[in-house]
């Protein structure tokens, strides 16, 4: 009987808390045709505001109530069949059935689809307010950072957190629960960093020469790092997660109004695709021939609007360096959004956005012909599972002091991970991320070896 239990290929792991018994849901989502994983689907518990997203393998953990017979596991991506599934009929893989539209074929509401990419785009702006939710929420996440450097992680912070949102307010607050896996091997340029700590203060000649004869202790070198970190690397601004919500946000880099009105992009309409049977509008961002011809850089993206409401349901958008186009030194940028739709509002799901390391520059960023130069790249991925809604309990949840310091020290309680849904790491990342443990551990090793001899000198 044990055996019989065992090699099931359901994977249910339960956990009891002092709130409410949870189970752990894993799998693997697969396209039923050719049998590849299929990335960034979505997976939520019917008839509550719990879910989760697959990675870039297909695979997704999902922690949820103590089932019962009437809990069904839905799960989404675009441009396949929607299922829904009682969590015990779960198994190791979940296979989804390719759907998709022509859009000569499509009627919707018995009009004619909009053909003009950029007058859909429009609609999608003018209808962007009656998406923003109209009560106090807050939204349950996990967010994985990293900086990147010839395929090698320099470093690694996850955290569980919390964004709160009003009607009235117009910053998005953010709140870490919790961290773990944070690991620093970044070289920090010391100069470097307190260049551009001056200059924001003096002129520009002035902050090179106090740069120049910088010779900071071991604690004040630190305290820069952290400084530059939360200044530059912060996660407190989260204002993009309102794109869904308002077509023009302040200055912002590639708001929808900015998108629209561009010249150094042309958008297209792509095809129509189906999510969780809602039909969408694929618009695509790419590059005009004189940018693609002249520019450096060029910018590439979607967007993905409903046919029915103009809601929007994603966006990826970025700048990338121009195959074409030779040039010294080129850092691509760009972000991704992901929405979801909850009593007629949107709520965002999933974040990513991928940019420079400040803290981690080496040399003058300025100096494009420094060979010794490195530009470490920064990925912040936001994963949100749950969102709540009712007064009381986003009153209880309301913390009296806000933490969003991110690189603050802290403690670790591995206790509390052991129910938290998070995104699961891809074998590449789990192998990036062992790899800089034994290195930061390699080092500390050393370090202290090191100490202790210039102890037994100075003794």
């Amino acid at each position: 009987m044990m055996k019989a239990i065992l090699s099931t290929s359901l994977i249910i792991v339960i956990f009891l808390t002092n709130v409410q018994a949870q189970i752990q849901v894993k799998s693997k989502i697969i396209d039923k045709e050719s049998q590849k994983a299929i990335p960034f689907a979505n997976i939520s518990v019917a008839e509550t505001t719990k879910g989760t997203i697959s990675n870039k393998e297909g695979d997704f953990q999902l922690y949820i109530p103590m089932v019962g017979l009437n809990t069904r596991v839905l799960i989404s991506s675009l441009g396949y069949q929607s299922i829904s599934i009682h969590p015990k009929k779960i198994g190791n893989k979940i296979e989804l059935i390719p759907v998709s539209y022509d859009i000569s074929e499509v009627k919707v509401s018995a009009s004619k689809l909009m053909s003009d990419p950029k007058k859909i785009l429009k609609e999608c702006m003018k209808a962007a307010p009656n998406f923003k939710p109209d009560q106090p929420y807050i939204n349950k996440g996990f967010l994985r950072q990293t900086s990147l450097l010839d395929k090698k992680y320099m470093k690694l912070i996850e955290a569980a957190l919390f964004t709160y949102a009003t009607p009235e307010e117009p910053k998005i607050k953010v709140h870490i629960l919790e961290k773990r896996n944070t690991f620093d091997n970044r070289e920090i340029d010391a100069k470097n960093l307190y260049f551009f700590k001056q200059w924001k203060e003096v002129r520009y000649k002035k902050a090179q020469k106090n740069s120049k004869n910088y010779n900071p202790s071991k604690e004040e070198l630190l305290q820069l790092v952290r400084d530059t970190d939360e200044e530059r690397n912060s996660i407190a601004n989260l204002r993009r997660l309102k794109t869904a919500h308002q077509a023009k946000i302040g200055d912002m880099w590639h708001d929808l109004k900015k998108i629209y009105k561009s010249n150094f992009h042309q958008i297209k309409l792509d095809t129509i695709l189906d999510l969780d049977g809602e039909r969408m509008y694929k618009l695509k961002i790419l590059p005009t021939p004189k940018e693609l011809k002249e520019s450096s850089d060029i910018r590439l993206g979607h967007i993905l609007i409903s046919t029915k409401d103009f809601a929007l349901y994603e966006l990826k958008i970025g700048d990338f360096k121009n195959p074409k186009v030779k040039s010294r030194l080129y850092m691509s940028y760009y972000c991704i959004l992901k929405y979801k739709k909850y009593q007629g509002k949107l709520y965002p799901t999933y974040y990513k956005s991928f940019g420079r390391d400040f803290a981690g520059f080496t040399s003058n960023m300025g100096d494009l012909n420094n060979k010794k130069r490195k530009s470490p790249h920064l990925i912040k991925e936001f994963l949100f599972t749950e969102i709540i809604d009712q007064a009381d309990q986003v009153s209880k949840m309301l913390p009296q002091k806000w933490n969003d310091k991110l690189y603050e020290p802290s403690e670790y309680h591995p206790e509390f991970w052991e129910n938290y849904t998070i995104l699961l790491e891809t074998k590449d990342e789990a192998k990036l991320r062992t790899d800089l443990e034994a290195e930061v551990s390699l080092k500390e090793q050393y370090q202290h070896a090191a100490d202790s001899i210039r102890i037994n000198q100075i003794n």
